[in-house]
């Protein structure tokens, strides 16, 4: 089963979504490196590009809100940082049980990527559109 990015969680604002789309593509990367019986050190190398794009859409998002006075921004922070939380705690299980873990964290970031974008970035989309900022 593919994990692909859809119009459906399309942000209206171009850098969001092109990273979202990428988060997607490394995420779907690695459920496939799982099936195909890819290697420790490739895995392992996946869930760092996760990490690193994670922090680095999350800065980015957090940027957007904080110059646009996003009112709900401390619970955003707080999803991320949720979020990277659990995503570090499978990362290090990882290291414990590759394999059973590994097609874990695809499984996880589908369903937090998709709650997230919907739940979570489209209220900040919809208070940008009622102050007339996007």
């Amino acid at each position: 089963m593919e994990i692909t990015w859809s119009s459906r969680y399309d942000t209206g604002i171009q850098l969001i979504n092109e990273q979202h789309q990428e988060l997607f593509g490394i995420v779907d990367r690695l459920r496939r490196m799982v099936q195909e019986g890819a290697g420790r050190d490739a895995l392992e190398a996946q869930l760092g590009d996760l990490l690193a794009c994670s922090r680095r859409h999350f800065a980015t998002e957090e940027t957007y809100m904080r110059r646009f006075g996003y009112p709900d921004l401390p619970q955003h922070v707080s999803e991320h940082a949720s979020m990277l939380t659990s995503l570090h705690e499978l990362t290090t299980k990882f290291q414990e049980s590759h394999q059973s873990m590994a097609l874990m964290v695809p499984t996880f970031m589908e369903g937090w990527l998709k709650h997230h974008i919907s739940d979570g970035d489209f209220g900040f989309v919809t208070f940008l559109k009622a102050h007339n900022l996007a």
